[in-house]
């Protein structure tokens, strides 16, 4: 318990107007009257505000009490620290709905779920107006620092709306963000058009290979350097090069049922043999020091061991994702090697179980399409690590995973590419349709990979600049969303909460720069005494653009929709209607 309401009866607090005389005549203005009401504040949980209205005798211009306009809206209950406290406490910290009801309970203040997502939405739209009335000042300070680099990416889940994001990478500051139905170019140059009108021209552009966004680009910012980000240029030549033999020893390892069969081996080791699950400790610092221990391990130990290695592939990888990762082809590997080992350890011969391994393996080695997948794969692969190299980004062994910015210098990576796309084009081996469409794409994109430098003036020095490779900063917010979103929900899936969610929800991760928080609060010093300046009405405005933008489709519709005979079912229910 943190600060549990102590007070026996809820306490009552007297506000007067400030101002004495009428602010039109300049008269003494008089006692209309007195209004009660209950206020929930952070600071102490329920209390009766008792407010004095004044009138003007001649121009019946009534006042109250700015006091308390500054702690709660009119006609408001929670006051504009509970709200600060809520949005805090859900966007920052990734509380959960209980977490915050708890903790507020525990300060004397009940509060419902429902009503917890009122005022979060209503801290959105606070932060947002906010974030609007100081575009100005925002702008001045991109101009100061030499103007901005403006990273462009969406992120979506199923059917859910996409969300899309401009943000600064110089300052990471989120500029703009909306909720769009789609990628295509038609919805984002609106977006474009709104952030140049503000904000004025980027300096340089970085984003992924969406035509959507290629076209707008065009459209919007025709003089602007344009750069494709390397990782997701390097994703999607992979994908086309790759996808297809893989997607074929995903679908194979299916219809052999691999996996299942392995895991029952492995539940019926478990159950019949108790020992190899308290003989563990000793086997693993054995084979990690390759020195026997004294303790004669049964075969079906071994077995356990490389079976649950062999299934690991699916899951190994250095966190880039398909394609820099294949866990289906590294997952054939090892199913290879465990075969491999076998037979070396006579465990084939010696081990019922070890027998049944092999055999439920068998038809993967006589699979011509495995086969050829896998050969195929074997190839594909070596030249695309050989351009990832090149590129210097999502190198394989890389360490940073998702996080990875690259390394290396701009001229030198083209240079290595220029080295990667002779080889590609001398080699007869490589002249095949796969490798064909590889080295269209290198020079379709040659251009936006590999930009001439940008020149920004800052303190009347000019310097020069190559912005950044990928447009990593933006997936890392994206994953910062998602994972706060795992954090407060416990499932992956974001449908409903991208559907839900308000469009300008980013800005929150522009709280933790101190120069705009300072521009935002403009004077203020906590951001509860900012969104009091801020016009309640404003705010009704906005939630209800919001609730309007947000198609809401009934969940019985949407059943009937995803049936691929829809317009037959409508015929026969017509017909019989009639």
């Amino acid at each position: 318990m943190e600060n549990r309401q102590v007070f026996q009866k809820q306490p009552v607090l007297l506000f007067r107007p400030e101002l004495g005389e009428c602010p039109q005549c300049h008269l003494a203005m008089k006692v209309q009257k007195t209004r009660k009401r209950t206020i929930v504040l952070y600071s102490t949980g329920p209390v009766t505000a008792c407010e004095t209205i004044m009138v003007c005798p001649q121009c019946s211009h009534t006042s109250g009490s700015q006091e308390l306009a500054a702690l709660v809206a009119a006609r408001h209950t929670f006051g504009y620290d509970v709200i600060t406290y809520i949005g805090q406490a859900l966007f920052v910290k990734s509380r959960s709905d209980q977490e915050i009801q708890s903790h507020l309970n525990d300060r004397g203040i009940q509060i419902s779920a429902s009503e917890i997502a009122v005022l979060a939405k209503k801290y959105i739209c606070y932060l947002a107006l906010a974030h609007e009335e100081c575009a100005e000042a925002l702008k001045a300070q991109l101009e100061a620092q030499g103007g901005y680099i403006l990273h462009l990416d969406g992120t979506c889940d199923s059917d859910s709306p996409h969300l899309f994001v401009g943000l600064d990478e110089i300052s990471s500051i989120v500029l703009n963000s909306v909720k769009l139905p789609s990628e295509k170019s038609e919805v984002i140059i609106p977006f474009l058009k709104e952030i140049k009108r503000t904000y004025g021209e980027p300096a340089a552009l970085v984003h992924d290979m969406g035509r959507g966004i290629l076209r707008a680009v065009a459209k919007v910012f025709p003089d602007a350097p344009d750069y494709i980000c390397h990782f997701h240029f390097l994703r999607d030549i992979g994908k086309d090069l790759l996808a297809r033999d893989h997607d074929r020893l995903r679908s194979k390892f299916r219809y052999h049922g691999i996996q299942t069969k392995l895991r029952s081996i492995l539940r019926n080791i478990r159950n019949a043999q108790s020992v190899v699950l308290t003989n563990m400790q000793a086997f693993s610092e054995a084979v990690k020091s390759s020195k026997p221990n004294g303790i004669t391990y049964p075969q079906q130990l071994y077995l356990y061991t490389l079976i649950q290695w062999a299934l690991a592939g699916k899951s190994a990888g250095d966190g880039y994702g398909f394609p820099f990762d294949r866990p289906y082809l590294t997952f054939l590997n090892r199913l290879y090697e465990l075969r491999k080992t076998l037979h070396a350890m006579h465990l084939n011969e010696q081990s019922s179980l070890a027998a049944e391994v092999l055999a439920v393996l068998k038809p993967l080695w006589y699979d011509r399409e495995v086969s050829a997948a896998y050969a195929n794969l074997q190839k594909k692969v070596l030249v695309f690590d050989r351009l990832r190299r090149a590129m210097r980004i999502a190198e394989p062994e890389g360490k940073l995973g998702l996080n990875d910015p690259g390394s290396g210098e701009v001229l030198t990576i083209k240079e290595q590419v220029e080295e990667f796309m002779h080889q590609l084009c001398s080699d007869d081996t490589l002249q095949k349709f796969g490798y064909q469409k590889m080295k269209q794409q290198i020079e379709k994109y040659w251009d936006k990979l590999f930009a001439a430098p940008i020149t920004l003036t800052r303190d009347g020095r000019q310097h020069k600049i190559y912005p950044q490779r990928t447009n990593n900063i933006l997936e890392q917010f994206f994953r910062t969303i998602k994972h706060a979103h795992c954090r407060k929900s416990g499932h992956a899936g974001m449908t409903k909460t991208l559907t839900a969610m308000l469009s300008a929800t980013p800005l929150v991760q522009n709280l933790g720069n101190p120069g705009y928080l300072k521009l935002i609060l403009n004077g203020c010093s906590r951001l509860e005494e900012r969104f009091a300046q801020i016009d309640v009405s404003a705010i009704r405005k906005l939630l209800d653009h919001e609730a309007a933008s947000v198609q809401q489709v009934d969940p019985k519709i949407k059943k009937l929709i995803k049936d691929p005979n829809l317009p037959k079912l409508l015929i026969k229910l017509a017909h019989k209607s009639a």
